[in-house]
């Protein structure tokens, strides 16, 4: 793993991550600053209490630390500017690390008082650290280990096996999403490398300013690839074969600006940033890279990273443009297939507990004045029973078919998850059909009858209980409305649903 960089890239992946962490550490440390000013406020101002229990001294003394961590986020790469490159890194890593312990510690103390926020801002915290900051692998894996490790360590005292195996799930997410990161940057790494390399040939011969075969021959071992030169002065460009393979276009462009602006393929957005890039040349930009999503030959819409550098004459004017284009189709989409798997509940195939929170949370904020939002709460009658009698393979099929109904019967958008168990939840807008939410619910608890095990019938039933909010109302209390309303339902018979009164906010109500 310590050979995972190789020496010929090492120095140049610190001196980037260098200045990208510096400039993350710096966003971080205003938004410390002010998140911990207002939690401080909040202890000390806006509670009558203040530090007069044990509880809001705890938590005082975690918002003064992150707030003095914060405060040397923002000042350490002033603080650092003078002292070599390597001893920037360090303290980037020593710093990181603090974070990482103390969000660790106020996961634990937070889910010890208040499990699911708890967990929410953990995980955020953890997968933000596996996907921001740049860091060499073996540190990387070191302090998300020891991290979950302890997390995990301390749920299970808690008797949560759920939370352990979500949490060993999310774990192991943030591994991968870290390492096709690193993977990624190493890459990018590589072959900028060789592009430079090869811009050292080029300057050896800069009268010629033409690429060599043996040139293109090291450029395509790298990859499957599209590698092209760029005479700035005449716009003249020339391909290597890949380029017909793929785009089925000539592989010399007498006049490149005027091929592109004439392509029929190519929508005005993709023209747009093609010409800032050449622009981008033209101004002397010595390295540039850009995500562009272009059509192919076959008509498919594909993403290509195109790199270029740039080779000047004596008097440091622009001359030609070196460059490199590949797929990374694939590589887009495993992020995003990655970023899914993250929310998802993969028994039920709903979103899991923490990303439909997330998003009720996200919705109350956004809401406007006479905007509803409603939250519906689904537990099963009895379900005990069915897995006892009929064993817990039926059990599971029937929350699967439980999943599914939820999602197909759902109005427009509705987000369904699994909330634990054998309890569901639904976030429904209710801004134009104040009375989606009850017509939902009146389905779900006639069609739920319907699921059968094979040709077996099934005594499948379900409760549900209903709550609708107002703009400036929070997640907790709509959770709790609704599942206070869903146990009314359970003790007027079950199979039924029950509706809590409007949540007003004070202003509406």
């Amino acid at each position: 793993m310590s050979r995972y960089l190789e020496p010929r890239i090492r120095t140049r992946f610190v001196n980037k991550a260098v200045r990208f962490n510096w400039n993350l550490m710096r966003l971080l440390g205003i938004y410390g600053i002010v998140t911990q000013i207002v939690n401080i406020a909040r202890v000390l101002l806006w509670n009558h209490v203040g530090l007069g229990t044990l509880n809001n001294r705890i938590y005082f003394g975690f918002y003064a630390a992150l707030l003095a961590l914060s405060a040397v986020f923002l000042a350490g790469g002033w603080l650092m500017k003078d002292q070599p490159v390597e001893e920037n890194y360090r303290m980037q890593m020593v710093l990181a690390s603090l974070l990482v312990v103390w969000q660790t510690l106020f996961g634990i103390y937070d889910i010890s008082r208040s499990i699911s926020i708890g967990k929410i801002g953990t995980v955020t915290a953890l997968v933000a650290f596996a996907a921001l900051p740049m860091v060499e692998p073996l540190y990387a894996v070191v302090n998300l280990a020891l991290s979950y490790g302890t997390l995990m360590l301390f749920l299970s005292t808690l008797g949560d096996a759920e939370a352990v195996f979500n949490y060993a799930l999310v774990a192991l997410v943030s591994f991968v999403i870290y390492f096709a990161r690193i993977e990624h940057i190493r890459v990018e790494l590589l072959q900028q490398s060789e592009i430079e390399s090869m811009n050292r040939t080029l300057e050896e011969n800069e009268e010629k300013f033409l690429l060599t075969n043996e040139q293109y021959e090291l450029l395509l071992q790298k990859g499957r690839l599209i590698a092209f030169e760029w005479d700035i002065r005449t716009d003249v460009v020339r391909f290597t074969h890949a380029w017909k393979e793929i785009f089925n276009g000539p592989q010399r462009i007498e006049n490149i600006k005027e091929y592109i602006e004439n392509a029929p393929s190519l929508k005005r957005r993709q023209k747009d940033e093609i010409f800032q890039c050449m622009k981008n040349a033209r101004h002397r930009l010595a390295y540039q890279k850009k995500d562009l999503f272009l059509p192919v030959k076959t008509g498919e819409q594909r993403w290509f990273e195109l790199q270029l550098a740039l080779q000047c004459d004596g008097d440091g004017n622009p001359v030609l443009g070196v460059g490199l284009l590949f797929d990374i189709m694939d590589q887009k989409s495993r992020i995003i297939e990655l970023q899914k798997e993250l929310l998802m509940d993969n028994f039920t195939k709903t979103l899991n507990k923490t990303a439909l929170e997330s998003y009720a949370a996200r919705r109350l904020h956004e809401m406007g004045p006479g905007e509803r939002l409603g939250m519906l709460v689904l537990d099963m009658d009895d379900f005990k029973n069915i897995n006892d009698t009929y064993g817990h393979l039926c059990g599971d099929y029937v929350l699967v078919q439980l999943g599914e109904l939820m999602n197909s019967l759902a109005p427009g958008r509705t987000r369904v998850g699994r909330l634990g168990g054998d309890e569901f939840g639904a976030i429904l807008d209710l801004s134009n059909e104040a009375q989606a939410a009850e017509d939902y619910a009146a389905r779900l608890i006639q069609e739920v009858t319907n699921i059968r095990w094979g040709s077996q019938d099934l005594p499948v039933a379900c409760s549900i209980g209903i709550a609708v909010c107002t703009g400036g109302a929070s997640y907790p209390d709509l959770y709790a409305a609704a599942d206070k309303a869903l146990y009314q339902a359970k003790r007027a018979g079950k199979g039924r649903y029950a509706v809590a009164p409007l949540i007003e906010t004070p202003e509406e109500s």
